[in-house]
C-alpha cells in the first residue's frame, strides 16, 4: 500500500510535514547547503507511522528533501535526522527570483493510497513510466497537476524521486505523459 499525500495552503509551523516554506532544520545543518539548493519537503516521521506497516521508514524524526538546481533534472538530497528540529532556516528558497514562491508553506496530510495510481504519494508503483531505465525504489511521486504548487508546473508529466537498493543514491526522474 502506498502513503497519499494532500496538500493544503499552510501557515508558517516549524515542526510539521510540509512542501516548501521555510525548512526546520537541526542547527548543525546552518551552512551545510549553498545558493544552488532549493527547499523540497520535510516529513515528520511520526505522521506517516500507522501508514507505514512495512517499516520502509523510521517512525521517529524527520526526513527532508532538498534539490541541487546547479542542472537539471535536480540533483535530490535526502536527509534524515532523529532529533526535533531546533532552528528555522527562513526565506531558504528566496536565493533566486524564480524558486521565490517556494518560500510559502504547504501542509502535508497522509492516508492509504492504492501502489499504482494518479496524485502525489509515498512509495507504490510509478503511475507512468516511459523510459527504460526503471529504478530500484520509488519514494516519491509528485504530480503538478495535482496541486496549486509552483514547482514543475511547466511539466507535462510527473516527477519521480527514487533511490537504488541500499537507498545511498537518490535521482529525481521526469516522466512526460
Amino acid at each position: 500500500m502506498a502513503i497519499g499525500i494532500s496538500v493544503s495552503k499552510g501557515t508558517k509551523n516549524e515542526s510539521v510535514s510540509k512542501f516548501f516554506g521555510a525548512p526546520a532544520v537541526p542547527a548543525e545543518w546552518e551552512n551545510d547547503f549553498d545558493e544552488k539548493v532549493i527547499f523540497f519537503c520535510q516529513i515528520k516521521l511520526s505522521d506517516i507511522a500507522k501508514l507505514d506497516a512495512e517499516k520502509r521508514l523510521p517512525h521517529t524524526g524527520y526526513l527532508y528533501v532538498f534539490l541541487d538546481t546547479s542542472e537539471f533534472p535536480y540533483k535530490p538530497i535526502v536527509r534524515i535526522s532523529k532529533t526535533k528540529p531546533d532552528m528555522v532556516i527562513d526565506d531558504f528558497n528566496m536565493i533566486f527570483e524564480e524558486f521565490e514562491p517556494l518560500n510559502e508553506e504547504w501542509s502535508i496530510k497522509f492516508g492509504e493510497a492504492p501502489d499504482k495510481g494518479e496524485g502525489i504519494k509515498l512509495f507504490g508503483e510509478p503511475n507512468v513510466w516511459n523510459s527504460e531505465e526503471k529504478p530500484a525504489n520509488m519514494f516519491m511521486q509528485f504530480d503538478p497537476a495535482a496541486t496549486d504548487m509552483p514547482l514543475f508546473k511547466d511539466i507535462n508529466g510527473l516527477v519521480y524521486l527514487c533511490f537504488d537498493e541500499d537507498i545511498t543514491e537518490q535521482k529525481l526522474y521526469i516522466e512526460r505523459t
